[in-house]
């Protein structure tokens, strides 16, 4: 059960890595993007929109705590070194917020933003 929920976990962050990669690249699809986070009011969607890399890596440090904790349990000869790597990735993951609520706010700092949102704090 724990290898499926793990699989589930990766698959999202990399939907979530692919959808970052997709709204950098083409603005067409950031108007997409923001109709998909619709739910949190017409601002808080482009802000996550505009936040769509650091809001990927806590995607990405949340399967990686998960496969690490799941190893943790399987393995106990490696059991101290998968326990560091998950805190190390809950740190990390603290930071992609702070960047994401950074970039909500003030939109700093500016190159973890899509070129063509840069210029603009609300749309």
């Amino acid at each position: 059960m724990a290898i499926l929920f793990c699989l589930a976990i990766t698959a999202l962050a990399a939907y979530m890595v692919r959808r970052a990669v997709v709204v950098w690249r083409d603005p067409r699809e950031a108007r997409n993007e923001a109709d998909g986070w619709g739910k949190l009011g017409t601002h808080g969607a482009w802000a996550v929109t505009r936040g769509i890399v650091p809001l990927a890596g806590v995607f990405v440090c949340v399967a990686l705590m998960t496969l690490s904790s799941v190893g943790a349990e399987a393995w106990g000869a490696g059991r101290g070194p998968l326990e560091t790597a998950g805190a190390v990735f809950l740190a990390v993951m603290l930071v992609c917020w702070l960047v994401l609520l950074s970039i909500a706010v003030l939109n700093r700092p500016r190159f973890v933003v899509p070129p063509y949102l840069r210029h603009r704090r609300r749309l």
